[in-house]
C-alpha cells in the first residue's frame, strides 16, 4: 500500500450539504489514520477549532480535496496558481466536469486517496498578459478559456489573431475565445467549438457569432504563441478569464498568451474516463438501431 498523502480540504460554504459532507470526510480520513488540514473558512463552516489560510495550507499538504463544483476549483486555482497541489474534487455544485466524485462516492474517493489507487491528469493552462503601449497591465492564468467579448451595450467587436508571429485572421462578431482542452466543454462548446480530450496538447480559437460563416473554430498546437490584437473600438470590449472580468477595453491593447509553465493535476477515480463524463453531463446516449 502506498504511503497516505498529507490531505487538505477546502469547501465552498454556499453549497448545500457542504457542512455535513465535510464532517463526514474528516471522520472517514481519521478512521483511515489520515489527519487532514482544513482551510480556515472551511474549519469555521464545520465548527472545527483551527484552520489555515489557503496559501499556508498548500505548503503543508500533498493533495487537496475540494468540496464544490467547477467554479470552486477555478477559485482555488486563482488563489494558488503555481502553488496548486493535486486536486480531488467532490461535486456539490451543478455541472461538475472537473470533479472527481459525487457526494455519494466520497467513501470511494477517500479509499482511493489513502491507497493511492487513483488517476491524475495534467490539465494544460493558459498563461497570459494584457498589454497596452508595450506596458503590462495584468498577468493571468486560465484553466478553461480567455475570452474577448462585447460589453452589455456594445455592438460588434473587431479582434485580430496572430499565431506564432503570423497574422491568422481578423474576426468581427460578438467575441473570440482561446480555449484549453479542459475549456472545450465550457464556453467554447456553447459557441460551437469542438470537444477535445483533456490530455491533448492543443488550443482552440473559437469565434463567437462571427459575421461571416467562413470564420470557423481553429485547432492549434499546444506550443503555439497566440496574440489577440485589439484595435480601437467604438464600444466597450471585455477581457474575461475563466468567466471572471479582468478588464474593460476600448483603446488599443494586446492579449499575449501561451501554454503556462505549470499545469493543474486533477485526480479521478480509476474507473472514470472522459467519455463517461460526456455521457453523464452532455447526455450522450448514441442512436438506437
Amino acid at each position: 500500500m502506498a504511503e497516505a498523502p498529507r490531505v487538505g480540504i477546502v469547501a465552498n460554504p454556499s453549497k448545500a450539504g457542504a457542512k455535513d459532507l465535510l464532517k463526514d470526510l474528516v471522520k472517514q480520513f481519521g478512521e483511515q489514520g489520515v489527519p487532514v488540514v482544513l482551510e480556515d473558512e472551511t474549519a469555521c463552516l464545520a465548527n472545527f477549532e483551527s484552520g489555515l489560510p489557503l496559501a499556508e495550507l498548500s505548503d503543508q499538504i500533498d493533495l487537496l480535496v475540494v468540496l464544490g463544483g467547477d467554479g470552486t476549483i477555478l477559485w482555488v486555482l486563482r488563489q494558488l496558481e503555481e502553488k496548486i497541489k493535486p486536486v480531488a474534487a467532490i461535486n456539490t455544485g451543478t455541472l461538475g466536469f472537473l470533479t472527481s466524485a459525487t457526494a455519494d462516492e466520497s467513501s470511494d474517493l477517500v479509499h482511493a486517496i489513502v491507497t493511492g489507487d487513483y488517476k491524475t491528469s495534467q490539465r494544460v493552462l493558459i498563461e497570459g498578459t494584457l498589454q497596452r503601449e508595450g506596458k503590462t497591465l495584468d498577468n493571468f492564468f486560465a484553466l478553461n478559456e480567455v475570452t474577448l467579448c462585447r460589453g452589455v451595450d456594445s455592438r460588434v467587436i473587431h479582434v485580430e489573431a496572430n499565431i506564432n508571429g503570423k497574422r491568422a485572421n481578423r474576426y468581427t462578431g460578438d467575441g473570440l475565445i482561446l480555449a484549453t482542452p479542459t475549456g472545450s466543454t465550457a464556453y467554447s462548446l456553447s459557441a460551437g467549438g469542438p470537444l477535445v480530450q483533456p490530455g491533448a496538447s492543443v488550443f482552440v480559437v473559437t469565434p463567437i457569432c462571427p459575421h461571416t460563416l467562413a470564420n470557423r473554430p481553429l485547432v492549434l498546437d499546444g506550443s503555439a504563441h497566440v496574440v489577440f490584437e485589439v484595435p480601437e473600438q467604438r464600444d466597450d470590449l471585455a477581457l474575461m478569464v475563466d468567466g471572471q472580468l479582468v478588464a474593460d477595453l476600448r483603446e488599443p491593447a494586446t492579449v499575449d498568451m501561451r501554454r503556462a509553465h505549470f499545469s493543474l493535476p486533477l485526480i479521478s477515480l480509476p474507473g472514470n474516463n472522459f467519455y463517461d463524463v460526456l455521457h453523464q453531463k452532455l447526455g450522450w446516449t448514441g442512436t438506437t438501431i
